[in-house]
């Protein structure tokens, strides 16, 4: 009788394409680590690491991420609220951010363009949004708003 170390040796065995490519690329990359310098083969430290973009941490230069305001045709299916954010003074703020729900800003929220705009497309349907309006130096404006239909949303931010 044969032993089943003997059996094994003996059974062809069929290798899928994938787990050539899945051994190929491991191999590579124990290769490729063994022929890196220490220095480059060093596992990064805390300080090394980027933290994670927040409100108060705008995109880095040359980030191709790029906020774009909704187009001109309102898609199928949704209603368009527009508004827009003043100082005391009645003048148009920029960078707020409109943060809608829980949670806080971050650096994708929406935010309030050179002349303190803001547009967002709602699925038509019959709901409560908690609206948010953040600028550091401002004072928090919280406003519950139920989309039954198009609108728009004028808001006031006062300094702290």
């Amino acid at each position: 009788m044969q032993s089943w170390r003997d059996q094994l040796r003996r059974r062809p065995v069929q290798i899928g394409g994938a787990v050539l490519l899945t051994i190929a690329v491991v191999i590579g990359v124990a290769v490729a680590t063994r022929s890196a310098t220490p220095a480059a083969r060093a596992v990064p430290t805390a300080s090394r690491l980027q933290p994670e973009p927040t409100a108060a941490t705008p995109p880095a230069e040359g980030t191709p991420f790029r906020l774009l305001t909704p187009g001109p045709t309102v898609p199928a299916g949704h209603w368009r609220w527009k508004g827009s954010v003043i100082d005391q003074d009645n003048k148009p703020l920029a960078g707020v951010c409109v943060h809608i729900g829980p949670g806080e800003c971050r650096f994708n929220s929406i935010r309030t363009d050179e002349e303190g705009r803001f547009v967002i497309d709602f699925p038509q349907v019959d709901v409560v949004y908690e609206f948010h309006f953040i600028k550091e130096g401002y004072q928090q404006v919280d406003e519950s708003i139920r989309t039954q239909a198009p609108g728009e949303l004028n808001i006031r931010m006062i300094p702290k």
